[in-house]
């Protein structure tokens, strides 16, 4: 048995008895783990509130060879990231972006995933503390490049002719954009809705809010074709529906 430290996220946790909870986590040196915090939920526990979604901190835990399961020992705070389920949106966002790395992370030290993730919460905790209740899409996108599945928004997936400013259609099961040349293949992307999809692909806030609706359906169905592999995502389909 081994002791150790490291910088890790709360992605996600379950309740294992009347005291104790199994944390989900993306660490900085092992990747994704999980870890037992024994009396977690009890009144006057070490950890108090901190274990939740979210929240980042300095995980000590023991490891032993051949167990997936670690036991959390310490947890110092870092970031709280407070008040992210004061906006749906936000806070859905954040699952999402939780979510495809507790389950598309690779099961070792992936520091770039663990900055991208890092990044997206914080960026969607800064729209808490400004007062912007939406947003936030281009976070997804960020970890969807990283996780490798970036889609191809600059020539036809079809023709493979560069994507002009006629009509194009977004093709999820194609990874990218179909020309008017090439038929029907996905819904039809508006020149101002094509402009913000190329926004939030390359890591920019939307410059309307009000196209986080189909913005977000579109990113739904992207993911669902590439990256859920035929499981299903708990967060999606409240992606879908962001208005």
């Amino acid at each position: 048995m081994s002791l150790v430290t490291t910088r890790a996220v709360v992605l996600q946790t379950y309740r294992y008895s009347e005291t104790s909870k199994i944390l989900r986590l993306m660490t900085w040196e092992l990747g994704p783990c999980s870890a037992l915090a024994r009396g977690a939920l009890r009144p006057k526990s070490r950890f108090g509130g901190l274990l939740e979604p979210f929240v980042e901190g300095e995980a000590t835990f023991f490891t032993k060879d051949g167990r997936d399961l670690h036991t959390l020992s310490d947890f110092e705070l870092v970031r709280a990231r407070r008040g992210l389920d004061r906006s749906i949106a936000l806070f859905t966002v954040a699952s999402v972006l939780c979510e495809l790395v507790m389950r598309l992370a690779p099961e070792h030290r992936d520091i770039e995933l663990y900055r991208m993730l890092t990044r997206g919460l914080d960026g969607l905790h800064r729209n808490v503390r400004e007062g912007d209740p939406a947003g936030g899409l281009e976070h997804v996108w960020g970890l969807v490049d990283v996780l490798g599945f970036r889609p191809e928004l600059d020539r036809c997936v079809g023709c493979r002719r560069p994507i002009g400013g006629g009509s194009v259609r977004f093709d999820f099961a194609a990874g990218g954009l179909r020309c008017a040349s090439c038929g029907p293949g996905g819904p039809q992307l508006a020149p101002g809705e094509l402009d913000t999809l190329r926004r939030l692909v390359e890591g920019l806030p939307a410059a309307d809010a009000g196209s986080v609706g189909k913005q977000g359906l579109w990113l739904a169905e992207f993911i669902r074709h590439h990256l859920a592999e035929g499981s299903t995502l708990k967060s999606l389909p409240f992606l879908s529906r962001l208005t």
